[in-house]
C-alpha cells in the first residue's frame, strides 16, 4: 500500500497537487456550471490575492455565511492559501448566533449572500451591524465587533458598506503562480459546535487534523478519479465542509454540489451525473424514500456512502438506504467536530449487519478507548463507557476557551468525547449515544437509542425519543415521546403492550406521549433533537417521581 501523499499537506497544497495532475477533470458541478481542478485553483488563487489586497493575511479570521456553492469552497481555499482561518457559519443562523460567533471568533471579514430562497441575509445582518449601511466598504467601525472591517457579498447588486465578491476577485488579478503559504499545523478552520445547551465553542481544526485524514477516508471508500460525489451536506460542518470535499478532491473525483437539499433534484442529479457516492443524514434519506418519483430515476450508478442519524433516524432506514435507494455499500460512520467526520468508519467488504453499526474502525492516526465515566478506568469488552480519542486527528482545543479546552482532555492527553460506546473484543468500537443522555436505571447504564430503536420497530411508529425522569425506585426512569406514522392510530397502551415481554422490564418507558414533533435546533448536518428541552418537558408532563 502506498503512503499517504498528503501526510504533510495543507488544503491549498492538496489542491495544487491535484490540479497539476488532473487539470481538466471536473472538480465541481453546480447546476450548469462545470469547474475543472485547474479552474478551481485559479479562482482560489485570484481570490486570495483579492483578500490580501484588502489587508487580510495569516491568522486573520474570515467568516463564511453561504449555502453550498462554488464560492464557498473557492473562499475556503483562498484562506488556506493566505494562512487565514475560515470561520464556518451555518446558513441557518440568525442574529443571535451570528452576533455571538462573529464577536467570539474575532472575525475580520464576513462573506455572505444577499438572499437564499425567502431568507434575506442582509436584513438579518442589519440587526447585527446597524452601522454597516453608513460605512465605507473596508472601513467598518462597529462597537460590538472591534475586529470586523470587511463585509463581502456574493451578489451582483452593490450594497451599502459592502464589497462585491466579484470586485474582490478582480482586485486579485491573474497571479496564478503564487504558492500557498499556510503550514500543516496552522489552524485551517474554526468549526463551531451546535450549542444545543450552551453557546457554541469554536473547535480549532488544523490542516494536519483533516487533510491527511481526507486521503485515508478516500482510500477506505475506494474513491478514484471516476467517482462523482453527490453533495448536499452543509459546508459549515466537519463532514460537509471539510471531509467530503477534501476526500473527494484528494483522489481526483468530482463534487456534484447542491445549494440546498431537495430529494427530487438529488434524484435528477444522481441520474444525470451518474453519481457513485452519496453521504446523507437520516432526514435526507427519509425525504427521498417518501418522494413519489423515486422509481422514475436511474440510480444504478450509486456505490457507497454514509448515513448519519442526527434527527432520530427510523426503523429500517439503513436497510432502505442500501436496498431501496441502492447505496449497496452504504455504512454508518462516527464523527464529531473535534475529532473529524469519519473518525471511525467501515471496510466496504464488511457484511451489511456490521456496516449498519455506527463507528467500528478508528481512522489511521486515531486511537480510541472506552473508559468508565466516573473513574476513567478502561472498560472490559462489552462494557459501555465514554469514548475517548487521541492522535493527530484531534483538535487542539477551542478558540479563546482555555477552561473548556482543559476540561475536554484527560491528564494523559485523551479527548473526552462525551459519547457512550462499547468495544466488542473483535476490534470494533460502536457508538451508542450521548453520555449525558444515558439513563442510569437502577445499576444499569442504558442508551436512550436502544429503547428508541425498539419502539421504532413498531409498524405504526415513525420516530421515538426517550429521556429520563427521577424515580425513587429506579433512580431514573425512561419516558417516551412518540411520533406516529402518517395515518396510524396509536395509543400509549398499544406501545406498553408492544414492549411487554420483548425488552427488559426496566427499559419499558413508565410513560408515553404521542406528539406531532419534538424540540429541535438547526445543526450543520440537519436538525438536532434538543434533549435538554425534551427532558424539561418530561418533568412537566410526568413529574419528579421521587
Amino acid at each position: 500500500m502506498i503512503g499517504n501523499p498528503f501526510a504533510e499537506a495543507t488544503a491549498a497544497s492538496l489542491l495544487d497537487a491535484v490540479a497539476a495532475r488532473f487539470p481538466e477533470r471536473e472538480a465541481i458541478v453546480f447546476g450548469e456550471e462545470r469547474i475543472t481542478f485547474a479552474a478551481l485553483r485559479a479562482r482560489a488563487v485570484r481570490l486570495a490575492h483579492g483578500l490580501a489586497a484588502l489587508g487580510l493575511g495569516r491568522d486573520d479570521k474570515v467568516a463564511i455565511w453561504l449555502s453550498n456553492r462554488p464560492a464557498w469552497f473557492a473562499a475556503q481555499q483562498a484562506c488556506a492559501r493566505l494562512g487565514a482561518i475560515v470561520v464556518a457559519l451555518n446558513p441557518r443562523y440568525r442574529a443571535h448566533e451570528l452576533t455571538y460567533i462573529l464577536r467570539q471568533s474575532d472575525a475580520k471579514a464576513l462573506l455572505l449572500t444577499d438572499h437564499l430562497g425567502g431568507i434575506d441575509y442582509l436584513e438579518t445582518l442589519q440587526e447585527v451591524l446597524p452601522e454597516l449601511a453608513a460605512a465605507t466598504p473596508g472601513e467598518l467601525d462597529a462597537r460590538e465587533f472591534p475586529e470586523l472591517r470587511h463585509v463581502i457579498v456574493d451578489a451582483e447588486d452593490p450594497y451599502p458598506g459592502c464589497h462585491r465578491l466579484r470586485d474582490v476577485q478582480d482586485a486579485g488579478g491573474d497571479s496564478a503562480g503564487v504558492a500557498a503559504s499556510s503550514r500543516p499545523d496552522d489552524v485551517f478552520t474554526l468549526l463551531y459546535t451546535s450549542g444545543t445547551t450552551s453557546f457554541p465553542k469554536g473547535a480549532m481544526i488544523s490542516h494536519r487534523n483533516c487533510v491527511p485524514h481526507a486521503w485515508n477516508v478516500g482510500e477506505a471508500l475506494g474513491v478514484t478519479p471516476r467517482d462523482r460525489v453527490l453533495h448536499a451536506l452543509p459546508a459549515a460542518g466537519t463532514w460537509g465542509g471539510v471531509n467530503i470535499p477534501l476526500a473527494t478532491w484528494s483522489h481526483g473525483a468530482c463534487l456534484v454540489l447542491m445549494a440546498t437539499y431537495d430529494p427530487l433534484r438529488a434524484l435528477q442529479l444522481i441520474e444525470r451525473e451518474r453519481c457513485t457516492v452519496w453521504n446523507a443524514v437520516d432526514a435526507m434519506v427519509t425525504a427521498m424514500l417518501e418522494h413519489p418519483d423515486l422509481d422514475r430515476y436511474e440510480r444504478s450508478s450509486l456505490r457507497t456512502g454514509g448515513i448519519g442519524s442526527t434527527g432520530g433516524g427510523g426503523h429500517g432506514l439503513f436497510e432502505a438506504f442500501v436496498e431501496r435507494i441502492g447505496v449497496t455499500l452504504g455504512y454508518e460512520p462516527y464523527g464529531m467536530t473535534e475529532v473529524n467526520a469519519m473518525a471511525m468508519f467501515h471496510r466496504l467488504d464488511e457484511p451489511v449487519e456490521l456496516r449498519k453499526l455506527p463507528g467500528i474502525i478508528p481512522a489511521p492516526g486515531l486511537e480510541v478507548r472506552v473508559v468508565h465515566p466516573e473513574t476513567g478506568a478502561p472498560c472490559d469488552s462489552g462494557q459501555e463507557g465514554e469514548l475517548q480519542f487521541r492522535g493527530p486527528l484531534v483538535s487542539r482545543g477551542y478558540y479563546k476557551k482555555p477552561d473548556e479546552t482543559a476540561a475536554a482532555f484527560t491528564t494523559d492527553g485523551w479527548f473526552r468525547s462525551g459519547d457512550l460506546g462499547v468495544q466488542d473484543g473483535r476490534g470494533h468500537t460502536i457508538f451508542k449515544g450521548r453520555l449525558r443522555e444515558t439513563l442510569r436505571i437502577s445499576h444499569f447504564m442504558v442508551a436512550p437509542g436502544e429503547i428508541e430503536a425498539f419502539l421504532m420497530s413498531h409498524p405504526d411508529v415513525a420516530q421515538a425519543f426517550v429521556v429520563g425522569v427521577p424515580d425513587p425506585r429506579l433512580n431514573e426512569a425512561p419516558v417516551a415521546y412518540v411520533i406516529a406514522a402518517e395515518g396510524a392510530r396509536l395509543t400509549a397502551e398499544d406501545l406498553r403492550a408492544f414492549c411487554r415481554g420483548r425488552i427488559a422490564s426496566y427499559k419499558i418507558p413508565v410513560g408515553f406521549r404521542l406528539v406531532k414533533d419534538v424540540p429541535r435546533t438547526p445543526g450543520p448536518h440537519g436538525d438536532k433533537v434538543q434533549r435538554g428541552r425534551l427532558r424539561e418537558q418530561a418533568l412537566a408532563d410526568f413529574g419528579d417521581r421521587r
